[in-house]
C-alpha cells in the first residue's frame, strides 16, 4: 500500500503515466518475506536489521556447533534467510509449512507488480545461496532439517532482466500504465554503486550513511578477499562488489548523544541540524580544531579490520587544555581513518583507484571531504544525486526495457558531482601521522579489548 501511495503521488507532479517506459526496484537485502500459495504474507516480514538469530549465533561459536552456517556468515549477520529459516522451523513451524514463496523485500512488490514470483542474484548472493556460476547451492540446507524449504526459492533473475509487466490491478492502484515493462531489479548495495555510475572494475562508491561502506566494483572475488570484506554480485554484468566499512551513522548518533548535549539542543532551538553547528565549531576554532588527540570511533566493532573484532571506543590523549572542537575534530577523523584502513585492503584488490565517489548523509559534512582525500590518498568526488539506489535500479530497468544497450550507457548519463576534493600536502602529511598513531594505540589495545 505504501509503494502504491507513493507511485500515485507521482501523478501530482509533471510526470504522467504514459511517460514511464520501465519501472525497477532495489530493496533492503537480508531478512525475508514468506508468501503462501494464495499470494499473501504468511507472517510479518523480517528486515535485516532484526536480531532474533543474532544471540543463537553466539551460543553456536561458543559450542562449536553449526559450523557451516556460521563460516557463511563470516563478514555478515545472521539476518540471512537460511538462519531466519532455521529459527522459524524452531520458534513457528506453523510458518514454515504456509511456506509457498521464499522472498526479499523488494522481490515482494516485484510481485504485486506483476504477478510473477522471482528471487533475484545480487539478493541471492548477500544471502550466500549461490555457487560460483550464481546458480542456486542450499544442499547443505539439508543437515539442518530445512530440506523442504529449498523448492521455496523461486526462479532466479538478474537485475537488468525483464520481470513482467505492470498488471491491470496494479496499474488502479498505483496509476502506472497496465503492460509497463517491470525490471527484475537488485539488493539495494548493488543498486547504490551502480547508480553512482560504478559499473567496471576499480570504480569506487563510498556511502557515508547508518554504515559506512566502501564499494569496490571488482571483476571476480580471490578467495582471501573474504577475509577482509563482504563480496556480493554487482549491479553491473560480469562484476562483483567488494564491501567493507564500519558503523559510521550509528557512531554519529551515539557521539552526539553523548557528548555533544548542548549543541543538539541549540540547534532544536534554532531550528537548524545539530551538524551545522559542531562543524562551525570546528571550523572556527584554531587551526581547525586539528590536535594531537586520535579517536577510536568503534560504538560497534568492525567486522573487517583484522585485529579490530573485538575494538572498544575511546579516546587518547585529552588533556585539562583540550577544546570541545578538538573532541569533536578527532572524532570526525576516527571516522575518516577507520575507513581509510578499511580502504588500503580494497587497494590491493585492483590496479588502480584512484577516486571515490561520496554519497550518503554524511557527504553532505563541511569536514569529511577533504580528510577523506587525505587519509585515503584519492580524489573524492560529493555526488549530486538524492537516492543512488533508486537511479542504479531505473537504469537497469532502462536496459531491461532495451532503452540502453548495457551497463556501459551509464558513461553517456550525466553524472553530476557537486564538489571535489583532493589531497593536501599538509593536510595529508598531518592525517598520515594521525593514522600511524591510531594504528600504533590499537595495537596496544588488542588483548586488552578481548
Amino acid at each position: 500500500r505504501d509503494a502504491a501511495c507513493a507511485i500515485q503521488g507521482l501523478w501530482d507532479t509533471e510526470i504522467h503515466p504514459e511517460d514511464i517506459a520501465a519501472v525497477g526496484l532495489s530493496g533492503q537485502g537480508g531478512g525475508l518475506f514468506l508468501v503462501d500459495e494464495e499470494g499473501r504474507p504468511v507472517r510479518e516480514g523480517i528486515v535485516s536489521l532484526d536480531s532474533r538469530v543474532a544471540e543463537s549465533a553466539r551460543i553456536w561459536e561458543r559450542e562449536g556447533a553449526h559450523k557451516e552456517f556460521l563460516e557463511r556468515w563470516k563478514n555478515g549477520n545472521p539476518t540471512v534467510p537460511e538462519a531466519l529459516l532455521y529459527w522459524l522451523k524452531a520458534c513457528e513451524p506453523e510458518s514454515c509449512s504456509k511456506t509457498k514463496w521464499i522472498l526479499q523485500s523488494k522481490d515482494w512488490i516485484r510481485y504485486k507488480l506483476t504477478g510473477q514470483v522471482y528471487y533475484e542474484v545480487t539478493d541471492a548472493s548477500n544471502g550466500f545461496l549461490l555457487d560460483g556460476e550464481q546458480r542456486y547451492s542450499l544442499d547443505y540446507l539439508d543437515k539442518y532439517g530445512l530440506s523442504g524449504m529449498k523448492e521455496k526459492f523461486p526462479e532466479l533473475l538478474c537485475p537488468w532482466d525483464l520481470a513482467g509487466t505492470v498488471t491491470e490491478e496494479a496499474a488502479r492502484a498505483t496509476g502506472l500504465c497496465a503492460g509497463t515493462p517491470v525490471a527484475a531489479g537488485g539488493h539495494d548495495v548493488a543498486m547504490v554503486a551502480f547508480g553512482t555510475g560504478c559499473y567496471r572494475t576499480g570504480q569506487l562508491t563510498t556511502v557515508l550513511g547508518t554504515w559506512g561502506l566502501n564499494l569496490l566494483v571488482i571483476d571476480r572475488p580471490h578467495t582471501m578477499m573474504h577475509q577482509f570484506a563482504k563480496i556480493v554480485l554487482s549491479g553491473s554484468k560480469d562484476c562483483y562488489l567488494m564491501m567493507n566499512g564500519g558503523s559510521t551513522g550509528a557512531a554519529t548518533e551515539w557521539f552526539l548523544a553523548t557528548f555533544c548535549g548542548a549543541e543538539m539542543d541549540k540547534a532544536k532551538a534554532r531550528g537548524q541540524s545539530v551538524f551545522e553547528i559542531i562543524e562551525k565549531e570546528v571550523l572556527d576554532a584554531p587551526d581547525e580544531g586539528r590536535s594531537d588527540i586520535i579517536c577510536h570511533p568503534f560504538s560497534e566493532p568492525p567486522l573487517t579490520m583484522e585485529g579490530y573484532e573485538n575494538a572498544k571506543f575511546g579516546f587518547f590523549g585529552l588533556t585539562g587544555s583540550s577544546t570541545k572542537a578538538q573532541v569533536i575534530r578527532a572524532f570526525y577523523e576516527g571516522i575518516a581513518i577507520e575507513m581509510a584502513m578499511s580502504l588500503e585492503i580494497m587497494k590491493k584488490a585492483v590496479e588502480n583507484l584512484d577516486t571515490m565517489k561520496l554519497i550518503g548523509g554524511g557527504a553532505a559534512s563541511r569536514l569529511w571531504g577533504q580528510m577523506f582525500a587525505d587519509a585515503c590518498g584519492v580524489k573524492v568526488e560529493i555526488m549530486d544525486i538524492r537516492e543512488a539506489g533508486c537511479r542504479g535500479s531505473a537504469l537497469n530497468a532502462g536496459i531491461a526495457a532495451g532503452i540502453y544497450a548495457d551497463h556501459s550507457a551509464v558513461e553517456q548519463l550525466l553524472n553530476p558531482v557537486k564538489r571535489e576534493y583532493f589531497p593536501e600536502k599538509e593536510s595529508a602529511a598531518y592525517m598520515q601521522g594521525k593514522i600511524k598513531k591510531f594504528k600504533d594505540i590499537g595495537r596496544l589495545l588488542w588483548s586488552a579489548w578481548v
